[in-house]
């Protein structure tokens, strides 16, 4: 059991030691830094040591009654995009940082959520997301030529922690298929000529694969579009700290909508596609048959962590282009408008060098 810690806001403000004013965490000093007088305090960053959670020892619980690994947490949904956010206290009107949607605060709602464990700090700052948002577009071909001369008019970049499972196995997985075996024979047709073809020799086979599995990462929230979630793939987990309130100083929590018994799912989807082609590589030969397996998710662990993004969006004709950069490595994932008379002139182009091709042959 973990003690009980404080509940998570999405403008918690920590006061300056040095002028009384408020303390937001700095990704460009990785520390917590005023914004009024730029005084610096020490945040530790040293890499956590990371304890698991026994998914067969939590899976019957219900998070009220498991207190000491959760925390009260004021949400509000947004009406629009269906995205669950932290309520700060005591404000008055806030928009939705996923599609600028006002909020009805009056929604808000108090309830027990799995408490975050682990967390990597924002290290690229909102200046570096626009700049390598703005290379990013810059490279896209099939851009509107109006944008690329005029440029884009972007919503300001908002920080935002969004939430993650993430699981670890030991799989172990008895199966039966089929390997099939290449070899060439020749023959004469009927013209005389000698034809060599390939016929695929198949034999039944069966064994057993054991797989570790360690960080499967999988999304707990729907808010962005699968296409950008699966996108955010690359973090450098070995850097995760330990959970702490500064971290948040200025930046948003976005609530997990997917809980740790509903995530497994899809982490054990990702986990088959690894066992699957563990199985082929054990079958051999040139060509291979899974026709039954049985899996074995022994030793299942979970965690919750927060990761960092940078979000904005941008309107061309009349439609919202949403988009992320990754809040550690700049990353830019995201929609962008294309170009009909662009991609027909691609389109022109290529049959006319086929049909060019055809003729000189």
């Amino acid at each position: 059991m973990h003690e009980t810690k404080q509940p998570i806001t999405d403008a918690l403000q920590t006061k300056c030691k040095s002028c009384g004013g408020i303390m937001q965490y700095s990704p460009a000093d990785e520390d917590l830094k005023c914004v009024y007088c730029g005084y610096i305090s020490g945040l530790d960053l040293t890499a956590a040591e990371i304890k698991e959670n026994d998914f067969n020892h939590w899976k019957d619980r219900a998070e009220e009654n498991s207190e000491g690994q959760t925390v009260e947490v004021t949400e509000i949904k947004c009406r629009q995009c269906g995205a669950n956010t932290t309520l700060a206290p005591n404000i008055s009107a806030a928009k939705c940082v996923f599609c600028s949607t006002p909020l009805i605060l009056n929604e808000a709602s108090i309830k027990r959520f799995w408490q975050p464990e682990y967390l990597l700090p924002f290290k690229i700052t909102e200046k570096e997301s626009g700049a390598n948002f703005k290379k990013w577009l810059g490279k896209k071909w099939f851009l509107p030529s109006e944008l690329k001369k005029g440029g884009v008019n972007t919503d300001m970049f908002k920080g935002v922690y969004l939430p993650f499972w993430t699981y670890d196995a030991n799989t172990f997985t008895e199966y039966t298929g089929e390997r099939g075996d290449d070899r060439t024979e020749s023959y004469r047709n009927n013209k005389g000529e000698e034809v060599r073809r390939t016929i695929t020799d198949w034999y039944p086979t069966s064994g057993t694969v054991s797989v570790p599995f360690d960080d499967i990462v999988v999304p707990a929230a729907e808010t962005l579009p699968p296409k950008i979630m699966n996108g955010l793939t690359n973090w450098d987990m070995m850097n995760c700290v330990a959970y702490r309130q500064e971290f948040m100083a200025g930046f948003i929590t976005e609530i997990y909508q997917i809980d740790f018994r509903e995530g497994v799912h899809k982490a054990r989807e990702k986990m088959d596609s690894v066992i699957d082609s563990t199985i082929r590589s054990d079958i051999g030969g040139n060509h291979q048959k899974i026709g039954s397996k049985h899996t074995e998710y022994n030793d299942l662990m979970f965690k919750l962590l927060l990761l960092p993004i940078w979000i904005s969006a941008f309107k061309f004709n009349g439609k919202l282009y949403q988009f992320v950069v990754n809040g550690r490595t700049g990353q830019v994932i995201g929609e962008y408008p294309k170009s009909t008379s662009k991609i027909v002139m691609l389109v022109v182009a290529i049959i006319a060098v086929i049909a060019a091709l055809v003729m000189i042959l």
